[in-house]
């Protein structure tokens, strides 16, 4: 049985320029922290969304779980390129409240993620300087609290080989950070479709090249967004 070099239609498409988009990062899992300033109790939340519904449904739920609370305030961002950003200070001094959890979000670098703090009132006005700091200390504790995910810019590639060789691929994928889309067998050949983030795939070509010895095909069919685990360490 014959087969296409691994080469063929890969390396044509790469001739032409490719678009590359940055990866972001969001949230996966939300872990509440809590504050206590003079009297007053703040608790943050980080929420993954991906809309302003999302975000009034979110909103309005903990305003009902939290019906002795005196403020809700929060502030969310949304697409991959950052474009929707929004704040309330849900009745605190203007400025004080929703701005400096946007600012938490900002510099935490994540987007579809909404970050809500919930205070009870103590009896003991903060100021606004002091109210400020608190906002902004507790979603910057919300953040970095939750759980996160990654989304990555890649291509998805289909990769047919000859089941001799598909024990050497198949373990690459282990060792290699891509994500499996799907996975066949027709009768001469299993057929693999990944996602592999677009600065790799150069590499794993030659990866697959060298495994195979030129036998099978791969061809990139695509491109789009994918998840992928994240890690803290990776924050810059």
């Amino acid at each position: 049985m014959g087969y296409v070099s691994v080469d063929t239609i890969y390396e044509e498409e790469g001739k032409v320029q490719q678009e590359v988009k940055n990866d972001y990062i969001s949230i996966e899992q939300m872990v509440p922290v809590e504050l206590i300033m003079k009297k007053s109790r703040f608790i943050g939340m980080a929420f993954h969304v991906t809309s302003d519904d999302e975000v009034h449904e979110i909103i309005g739920n903990l305003k009902k779980s939290n019906k002795n609370a005196k403020h809700v305030c929060y502030a969310f961002m949304l697409g991959e390129d950052y474009s929707v950003a929004k704040n309330n200070d849900d009745g605190e001094p203007a400025g004080s409240a929703g701005a400096p959890i946007f600012e938490a979000i900002k510099q935490a670098k994540v987007t579809n993620t909404l970050v809500a703090v919930v205070r009870y009132f103590g009896g003991v006005e903060l100021g606004k300087s002091r109210l400020t700091r608190v906002y902004n200390a507790v979603a910057t504790g919300a953040i970095k609290e939750a759980k996160k995910f990654k989304m990555v810019y890649c291509n998805e590639v289909e990769i047919k080989v000859s089941y001799q060789n598909y024990g050497a691929v198949s373990k690459l994928f282990t060792e290699t950070n891509i994500h499996i889309i799907e996975q066949k067998n027709d009768e001469s050949m299993p057929i693999v479709k990944i996602a592999v983030p677009v600065k790799a795939s150069e590499k794993l070509v030659s990866s697959i090249r060298a495994r195979t010895r030129g036998a099978g095909s791969i061809s990139n069919y695509g491109t789009g967004f994918y998840k992928f685990e994240y890690k803290e360490t990776e924050a810059e």
